[in-house]
């Protein structure tokens, strides 16, 4: 334990997916007395606080923790709630939570004027490992930043989309998490019981204040009737929530929050709600099969008939970059909406397929036009590219935000994925969450050289697949191609009116 602050990778990390993993906080002393006091403990029927209350209350306020919380939620901050261990140790499946939509500020993660307030921070210490695919604790990485409702199947776990992620812990890490990033548990199937222990924390100035000190209503509000009860601040912290809503002639209780809106949604308005999602989410987004097998077939026939045109960059820009560098080169070939009849005709059918406009405008809204059409074709051995991008610096063309219900941005790159691209064979790579991101990329992610939180991810495609991704707001750029096949994918730019030259 030391006093030295947040290093910019660790906020780097929690700025972008909503929580952050501290490996070996604990001792092995440390953590042999908590797990001795687990095994003491009926889970059932006695609550973790009340036998062995020593070893719980050092994690309580274990340094280590006190530091990050002190970093996160400011000096101040308190604990919030009794500690309790995910899932009881009985594998049990709960929904997830709903995440940023509807907003409580009190206990949302945001940046104002430069400044990070994370107003409620989750902290679970594991007390034995999790391993991959065991189950248990889940959360949807960089959902803490987003404005816009979760799909119900992902909640209720129909459908996960592929966003949500099982932290793999071992005994003695520490997990913090921001308070509204959307989270739960999933079946266990670990071996033996999952003993995650866990305490919420929230920042100063947050909490029962008003009518004195007691925990009950006055006398005096028994005068009331129910709808003016539920107005009346309960200082009771396990009263249940009450919700008042109306028609303007009369007011009554209801069980939902009723937050009113100006804008309904638009039913003609072409948008899938898990595509909004996803795209708010991550800042790119990948449509299956929208190339069929004939128009694959005319665009790499085109390709193939002018060898000649195919440059090769060199790999000087990279630095030391050991992830990044290779004994060949990126190979492209630029302009193809000028390749002689017949072979550009693939491309430039491209420009404003339906299938694209439709994304686009709901992405952008009308005025975009598109400035490239290149192509990367690099072979086995092929050189990646560094990560770049990103919303830091804020300037006009890395700009991304969700106001009223829409997506507002002004560069968006389009990728016509010509053959598959397993993870093995490398290419296009992001960091999930970084255009909403408020500090400096890490040199160790820009280079891939030094990325031990795993915060690059590899994006797989399918021939025909379109990718479309921020262009100069997420983070992104390519791993080194070891693909048996040369690499095939078509750029594309699509940039606002906002930030065309004059």
């Amino acid at each position: 334990m030391t006093d030295e602050p947040m290093t910019n990778e660790e906020c780097y990390h929690f700025d972008a997916f909503g929580y952050l993993i501290i490996r070996n906080a604990l001792a092995p002393t440390e953590l042999k007395r908590c797990v001795r006091a687990l095994e003491q403990i009926d889970l059932d029927e006695v609550p973790v606080a009340a036998a062995h209350r020593y070893p719980f209350l050092q994690l309580r306020d274990h340094p280590v923790l006190v530091r990050y919380v002190t970093e996160l939620c400011g000096d101040g901050f308190r604990v919030d709630d009794q500690p309790r261990l995910v899932g009881r140790g009985r594998g049990d499946e709960e929904v997830l939570t709903d995440g940023s939509e509807w907003v409580d500020w009190s206990r949302a993660y945001r940046h104002d004027h430069g400044v990070r307030l994370c107003q409620r921070l989750q902290a679970y210490w594991a007390l034995a490992d999790v391993d991959l695919d065991d189950g248990g604790f889940v959360l949807i990485p960089a959902s803490h930043n987003s404005l816009v409702d979760t799909p119900p199947e992902v909640i209720d776990g129909t459908d996960d989309m592929g966003l949500v992620h099982q932290p793999t812990l071992n005994k003695g890490d520490l997990l913090l998490v921001a308070g509204n990033t959307v989270q739960g548990a999933r079946p266990w199937r670990g071996k033996g019981p999952q003993q995650l222990l866990g305490w919420s924390y929230i920042a100063a100035g947050l909490g029962n204040e008003a009518l004195g000190k007691s925990k009950s209503l006055p006398e005096w509000t028994s005068q009331l009737t129910p709808e003016q009860r539920a107005v009346v601040h309960n200082p009771d912290p396990d009263a249940p929530q009450l919700h008042v809503t109306t028609d303007g002639e009369k007011s009554w209780i209801e069980e939902r929050v009723d937050h009113p809106s100006i804008y309904l949604r638009d039913s003609d308005s072409s948008i899938d709600e898990k595509e909004f999602y996803h795209w708010d989410l991550c800042g790119h987004l990948v449509v299956g099969g929208i190339m069929d097998e004939a128009w694959q077939r005319a665009a790499n026939a085109a390709i193939d008939a002018f060898p000649e045109l195919i440059s090769k960059e060199p790999t000087n820009s990279y630095g030391d970059s050991k992830s990044l560098k290779s004994e060949g080169h990126r190979s492209s070939m630029r302009d193809l909406w000028n390749l002689p009849a017949p072979h550009c005709e693939p491309f430039r059918r491209m420009i404003a397929h339906p299938a694209l406009i439709q994304r686009l405008n709901w992405m952008m809204g009308s005025g975009y036009g598109v400035t490239q059409c290149n192509a990367f074709l690099s072979e086995k051995g092929g050189s990646g590219l560094f990560m770049h991008s990103g919303s830091w610096d804020p300037r006009a063309a890395n700009h991304y935000e969700v106001r009223n219900g829409r997506a507002y941005c002004e560069w968006v790159n389009v990728v016509w994925q010509l053959r598959d691209v397993t993870p093995e064979d490398g290419g296009f790579a992001v960091v999930p969450g970084t255009h909403k991101g408020r500090y400096p990329t890490p040199e160790g992610i820009t280079t891939i050289d030094d990325d031990p939180m795993g915060m690059v991810k590899h994006v797989p495609l399918k021939a025909g697949d379109v990718l479309f991704f921020l262009a100069s707001a997420q983070t992104h750029g390519a791993f080194a191609w070891q693909g048996e096949m040369p690499r095939r994918g078509i750029l594309m730019s699509y940039r606002s009116r906002n930030i065309f030259p004059d």
